[in-house]
């Protein structure tokens, strides 16, 4: 398939190239044994904050950090702020943290090990590539692993501007090449059950592809939260808008693990570390047909304008978008 393999807007406004933060979701390997692959990719020293927490700090890239993905086991430093109990006698405070490690253990089953990147150059990624080939290589199992794992492969795209239009072409793109995304990702059957990347609704998907939805930045925002008051969409905006609008976003989400930051939050990829030798770059090629079909305003209208009209069934509608990518015209 006729991939871009660059993106449109290389650069943000700064001029500076653009980074993507990746989050890798694994299990099998104890946190430790991952910590130690990070340290011999990327240098560093290795801490560990918590039991099920550690960190590889001064990488030639930033921190990484390794957890276990459930905030229940965490001590006080990873819950929510004012989540912690001021105070407390000494025997409950241990009896709360022997609580959180037996979570722990019992999460280890099915919750998954979780490496958070720092932001690398998009021309690095073939080095989390390398990053995922030592962890199956040395045991961590990815969704593929078990019928109860449903492990994702996250990625963080800086944005490269951020207007209301740059933004709200990037939705419009998304919600048009996500059935195609759903098919050629072949998205494991417990990820669509459950709700950590479900789609957006279609009330909301056929607003933003009116052609008369031109939105300020402010609307556009009011909007977003008003149909989408959870992090778990395919599409997280919430920590871009966060970073846009950060009194908007606590006003209306009361969830402490929004975290503001300049990036499309791409939820979708699975994670699959052993069965494919770059994944990162592949899943990071897949998102670049979204970035340039935001920004090829012609093609964006054309498709935009046929799915409302047609209102096609998804595995129809994916067809429709992979002759678009393989042609570079709508029909």
């Amino acid at each position: 398939m006729n991939l871009p393999d660059q993106p449109l807007l290389p650069r943000t406004v700064g001029g500076d190239l653009r980074r993507v933060g990746v989050e890798i979701e694994f299990g099998a390997l104890p946190l430790k044994d991952a910590a130690h692959i990070v340290q011999r990719l990327f240098g560093g020293q290795i801490r560990e904050a918590e039991r099920f927490y550690w960190q590889v700090e001064e990488t030639k890239y930033g921190t990484f950090s390794l957890e276990l993905d459930s905030q229940y086991a965490h001590g006080e430093g990873k819950l929510p702020e004012g989540a912690a109990e001021e105070g407390l006698d000494p025997l409950v405070a241990k009896l709360q943290q022997n609580t959180r490690e037996v979570i722990g253990e019992i999460s280890k089953i099915v919750v998954p090990n979780e490496i958070t990147c720092p932001p690398v150059p998009y021309t690095a990624l073939g080095e989390i590539d390398d990053l995922t080939g030592a962890l199956a290589a040395a045991g961590a199992e990815d969704t593929k692993g078990s019928p109860f794992y449903a492990f994702g492969l996250q990625l963080n795209p800086e944005v490269a501007e951020e207007s209301a239009d740059y933004i709200l072409n990037h939705l419009r793109a998304f919600c048009l090449l996500r059935d195609w995304l759903r098919a050629e990702i072949d998205v494991d059957r417990l990820r669509q059950f459950l709700p950590f990347a479900d789609p957006f609704q279609p009330d909301y998907v056929k607003r933003i592809l009116d052609p008369a939805y031109a939105p300020d930045l402010p609307e556009l925002i009011e909007d977003y939260l008003t149909a989408n008051p959870t992090r778990n969409r395919e599409l997280d905006m919430l920590p871009l808008f966060a970073y846009l609008d950060e009194p908007r976003v606590s006003r209306r989400i009361g969830d402490a693990l929004v975290k503001a930051r300049p990036t499309f939050h791409y939820r979708l990829p699975d994670s699959r570390l052993g069965q494919h030798p770059a994944p990162v770059t592949r899943e990071w090629r897949r998102w670049l047909a979204v970035e340039h079909l935001a920004g090829d305003k012609k093609n964006l209208a054309a498709l935009a304008a046929r799915y409302v009209r047609e209102a096609p069934p998804p595995e129809s509608w994916a067809k429709t978008c992979a002759a678009f990518i393989e042609k570079g015209e709508a029909a």
